[in-house]
């Protein structure tokens, strides 16, 4: 019996090429997919360790100075206390600390905060602030209702926002004319819940003074959110920030219509929030819990 030789090649056909082709190619999606998102968590995690050092440099610096904590200010005014910014966190008005409208290392070194901080700029820093160190060398601010209020009454905010308004015909008779003092962290009720630090990109080449908003009642949007300042969008729908008791949180609160205002807005200043307000009744929440009801936001 004669054996027949096959002569047929093991090869693949163009089908199967095509199929392996387009295995190779999801997987090498997948792959990038995973790269990007595993790099998001890496900065964000960074610019959270950032920011729990802040808020534990805070506290450090209250243990060696009886309590007091440093002041969210980052300039002086004329009509301040010298109270106000003697222990100022950073210091534009250094010699050397604001150059042409920006703000320089100088300003960081004359801060209350920066032994404390291991004399290292980057932790001021943030990994998704796009800017680099030549824009901007400061991506953090601290909460403008904490480390305040010693002065007078009107010194209640790092920038002399009062709240709530004596004047305003909303305000509850018990809360007008009453003066809340943060100076110290025995004068926070609610440590674990009060912001420290937040991540912001002021328009004006630096994060000038602490980060506020308007916490109702308001004299002038009784009815809407007035954000002062904006929250930085490095991070999608989340916002990276610390609280005083070291816990740090990104929380996710900027939907798109919120984000799209943030964005348009020509200096990132005095957006006007309508609505249910979510986000801002969220931050709102964490500028002086314990001292700021809710039903007043």
């Amino acid at each position: 019996m004669v054996k027949r030789m096959s002569h047929r090649k093991n090869a693949f056909t163009l089908v199967e090429l095509l199929v392996v082709v387009g295995i190779i190619v999801l997987l090498v999606g997948l792959l990038f997919s995973s790269l990007g998102e595993f790099r998001r968590q890496a900065v964000q995690t960074a610019c959270l360790s950032n920011q729990r050092q802040i808020a534990l440099a805070c506290v450090a610096y209250a243990d060696d100075n009886i309590g007091r904590l440093p002041s969210p200010r980052t300039d002086h005014l004329s009509s301040d206390s010298a109270l106000s910014y003697k222990n100022m966190w950073v210091d534009t008005a250094a010699t050397g600390g604001l150059v042409a409208g920006k703000e320089t290392e100088k300003s960081l070194e004359a801060g209350a905060l920066w032994t404390y901080l291991g004399q290292d700029p980057k932790v001021y820093k943030s990994p998704q602030d796009p800017d680099d160190t030549s824009k901007r060398i400061r991506s953090y601010a601290l909460n403008a209702f904490v480390g305040v209020g010693e002065g007078n009454y009107n010194e209640r905010c790092d920038d002399l926002w009062d709240f709530p308004h004596p004047d305003h015909t909303q305000t509850p008779a018990e809360l007008k004319k009453q003066w809340f003092k943060t100076v110290t962290i025995a004068q926070i009720p609610q440590p674990s819940r009060t912001m420290n630090a937040i991540t912001e990109e002021d328009r004006y080449g630096y994060n000038t003074q602490g980060w506020c908003i308007s916490i109702h009642p308001s004299f002038n949007q009784p009815l809407f959110g007035e954000w002062i300042d904006s929250p930085a969008l490095w991070n999608g729908s989340r916002v990276n920030m610390s609280y005083m008791d070291g816990s740090v949180e990104a929380a996710d609160i900027l939907y798109p219509s919120l984000a799209r205002q943030f964005a348009a807005d020509a200096d990132s200043h005095w957006v006007i929030e309508g609505g249910g307000r979510p986000a801002f009744k969220y931050m709102a929440d964490r500028m002086l819990p314990g001292h700021i009801r809710q039903n007043l936001q």
